[in-house]
């Protein structure tokens, strides 16, 4: 088997199977652990999968603006945000994270819900603005232009004050080995001090994000009490979540 051939065939085991060993990568195409290893650090280079301790998982797919996210899978989207309300209490108090999908949560919520909501997203933001009942607190910070959301210094130290009931999360990628991750570093710090003290994690992530692993680690799988997903998840993936514990709900 040629190089390539092998490649390929090798990303079709870890789409189907979600993680991959050289181990049993060896012995599946009869080469060496050594040939299997540098297959994984030529795809890993090319951005086709994240190398790990003795093999590889899935690799999330790439960052993108925030113009172009609000316009993919509104639909979904809006299912997603319109089941996570229904986690919420009145009176709680919820850190709320930037993102097309947790922005969702706050364009759901019914008009007589008294919540009050800290974000240090903009587009959240202006959406609190606008209902009757719903207090907003804003998170400032060094402006992040691709996610219309403040980041820095400044944001994560104001999180790591707050004790919240909720966070609601987004999340490039879920895996339950790996945990929740995301492509940049500033982002995954942000996002670690608003799970910290939070009594309840709750992630919401489109179906196609589990099961893949992004650079940067924000929680543990475990430390997550809910995933909000859609039907695109993977049956294998989601018994793998339900057995940490984390309460899914299919949106």
């Amino acid at each position: 088997m040629l190089t390539a051939e092998r490649q390929r065939a090798l990303l079709e085991v870890l789409k189907l199977e979600g993680k991959v060993l050289a181990s049993g990568l060896s012995r599946r195409f009869g080469v060496s652990e050594d040939t299997i290893r540098r297959d994984l650090r030529e795809l890993d280079k090319a951005g086709l999968l994240q190398r790990v301790h003795g093999g590889a998982l899935p690799r999330s797919s790439i960052s993108v603006e925030y113009a172009s996210r609000q316009k993919e899978s509104t639909e979904a989207k809006r299912r997603i945000g319109a089941a996570a309300v229904k986690l919420l209490h009145p009176g709680e108090l919820v850190v709320l994270d930037a993102g097309t999908t947790p922005l969702a949560v706050i364009e759901n919520l019914p008009l007589d819900f008294a919540v009050t909501v800290v974000t240090h997203s903009l587009p959240a933001a202006t959406a609190l603005a606008e209902h009757p009942v719903a207090e907003g607190i804003v998170i400032g910070g060094r402006l992040f232009k691709s996610a219309r959301a403040s980041n820095g210094v400044a944001t994560v130290d104001a999180y790591r004050l707050i004790r919240p009931d909720v966070c609601i999360l987004g999340a490039a990628a879920v895996h339950p080995e790996a945990g929740i991750t995301t492509f940049d570093a500033e982002e995954a710090e942000v996002k670690r001090a608003m799970v910290a003290y939070a009594s309840r994690v709750i992630v919401l992530a489109a179906g196609e994000k589990l099961g893949t692993v992004s650079l940067h680690l924000i929680a543990p799988a475990g430390r997550v009490t809910h995933l909000v997903t859609d039907s695109d998840a993977a049956p294998e993936v989601l018994r793998q979540l339900r057995e940490l514990g984390i309460e899914v709900i299919l949106a």
